[in-house]
């Protein structure tokens, strides 16, 4: 039976809501079937950060007043937040791990077995490595590790974010469905944690902050909890394009001197223009190679160098004219969507902010105004 000096009040419980909501979204996230991986790591990214938050949703109701021995549960992960976050956008914009990436977390392993040995200490004798040894020394050399750690795997999942963004444009036709905003999202989301973590820490160490003066850190944390849990079961099946190893090019040998590639882009370009291909939705830079019988490098030479633009802009560049052309055309009377979907777009959203970004308008107001253009019959 609980002690009767145990209350969870309104400080406890919103802290302990977050929390369920956590556990409830890693446990679906355990059940997907596709992104199993990327999903799991989620998961666990979620689990770290809910206990982080035990702690004080029991101590606000009382609990290490009620039962002391609670002192020293291992509770604190922090130290795999960083490496759970990195691996999981790792995973999520690649085919498999790196080889021993178990070694990301041996810092955490270390913490969990350091305070499972204190923790099922004596308690006179957790109170006084506390007082001689956890506060003075290991306490701050941890939060230390902890921002350390934080701050060069963040940098990490930006640069395999920015890294993917640019294999997209690249090497796929339908860019814009793969964004990655809620990605990116988050890796903000855990900047900003990162930023106001910080000087709390260093209020604590100046001030002695308690646990009321951090309430508001780990309000943040337990909305930063809803957020992972929202928009990773939202995105938890989606499919996302990944990078597969290229086939190695010709032999230099092979390669004409002096060879052309605003030529090579100009007649690929025209090629897959009048072929139609562009049409294709799912088009990527592998199919479109194997259709002009080439291979992706010199493909995108020819794109990138001799045309100056990328896979994605040179098939959503034709998909647009071709728009651009039913649009102002009288007898056209179909649904922008349906147009759109003919034309290779797979989603409202792609085909609107692709034409906007080539035209400077939104396809409505560009049918509008080829409309109030044409001479009266």
């Amino acid at each position: 039976m609980l002690d009767p000096g145990i209350r969870f009040g309104a400080w406890s419980t919103t802290l302990g809501l977050a929390a369920l909501f956590g556990v409830a979204v890693a446990l679906l996230l355990l059940s997907t079937r596709h992104n199993r991986v990327a999903n799991r790591l989620l998961a666990a990214l979620i689990a770290v950060i809910v206990l982080a938050l035990v702690p004080y949703i029991i101590g606000f109701a009382g609990f290490y007043d009620a039962y002391p021995a609670l002192s020293f549960a291992p509770f604190g992960w922090a130290l795999a937040i960083g490496p759970l976050l990195y691996l999981q956008v790792l995973r999520q914009t690649s085919d498999r791990l790196p080889p021993r990436a178990w070694r990301h977390g041996i810092p955490v392993a270390v913490k969990i077995a350091y305070t499972s040995v204190i923790f099922v200490q004596p308690l006179a004798f957790k109170d006084d490595w506390d007082t001689r040894i956890q506060s003075p020394w290991i306490g701050p050399l941890e939060t230390v590790l902890v921002f350390i750690s934080l701050t060069v795997y963040l940098a990490a999942a930006f640069r395999v974010h920015r890294r993917y963004q640019r294999w997209l444009v690249d090497h796929v036709s339908n860019r814009e469905e793969f964004r990655l905003d809620a990605q990116r999202n988050t890796l903000i989301a855990f900047a900003i944690l990162t930023a106001i973590w910080l000087p709390y820490e260093i209020a604590s160490a100046a001030f002695g902050f308690n646990y009321f003066d951090r309430y508001p850190l780990y309000v943040l944390m337990a909305l930063l909890v809803c957020a992972l849990g929202l928009e990773g079961w939202r995105h938890a099946e989606l499919r996302y394009p990944l990078p597969l190893p290229d086939p190695a090019p010709p032999a230099p040998i092979n390669e004409p001197a002096g060879r052309d590639w605003a030529a090579d882009g100009q007649r690929w370009l025209a090629r897959t223009r009048d072929a139609g291909w562009w049409r294709d939705p799912e088009l990527n830079v592998e199919r479109l190679a194997r259709h002009l019988a080439t291979n992706t490098a010199y493909l995108s030479r020819a794109f990138n160098e001799g045309l100056g633009l990328s896979f994605n802009e040179a098939i959503n560049r034709l998909r647009v004219d071709a728009v651009r052309v039913l649009l102002a055309d009288p007898s056209e009377s179909r649904d922008l969507l349906d147009i759109a979907f003919a034309a290779g777009f797979s989603s409202k959203s792609s085909f609107n902010r692709v034409f906007k970004a080539q035209t400077g308008e939104t396809p409505s107001r560009f049918r509008e105004q080829a409309q109030a253009e044409r001479p009266e019959s």
